[in-house]
């Protein structure tokens, strides 16, 4: 992963990851389904595939994600594409971020960090 930064200084920070709540999300499919068709510039399909974009011209950014459930809950989330992190810390909200710790499989890597971690990676 390496970070790109656009004309205005902004940092995007390319991923691809999973996802998970520890020990699990505290909310449902439906929920996080709910808190991301709220979010601006958000195609949301049936399926639980998205995609989120923001900004326009060399400032432009996409993620492209899914959401998976087991057992009446949420069970992963993938996550691709590259955004700010500021970005990033509003669409981990929808799936009870701060409040649930999550933790991030690097899907290329195969490593599984927690949050602290898969940001110091990110920036680097």
């Amino acid at each position: 992963m390496h970070r790109q930064q656009t004309p205005s200084t902004k940092v995007m920070v390319p991923f691809h990851v999973h996802v998970f709540g520890q020990p699990e999300f505290a909310c449902t499919w439906e929920q996080a389904a709910q808190r991301l068709e709220a979010l601006p510039r958000m195609i949301f399909e049936p399926d639980g595939s998205w995609i989120w974009s923001g900004a326009a011209g060399a400032d432009r950014w996409q993620i492209d994600g899914h959401l998976f459930d087991f057992c009446n809950r949420l069970h992963r989330v993938e996550l691709r594409g590259a955004c700010p992190l500021e970005s990033l810390d509003t669409l981990l909200t929808c799936f009870g971020w701060p409040e649930t710790e999550l933790k991030f499989e690097l899907v290329l890597e195969g490593e599984i960090l927690n949050e602290k971690d898969f940001r110091q990676r990110l920036l680097h």
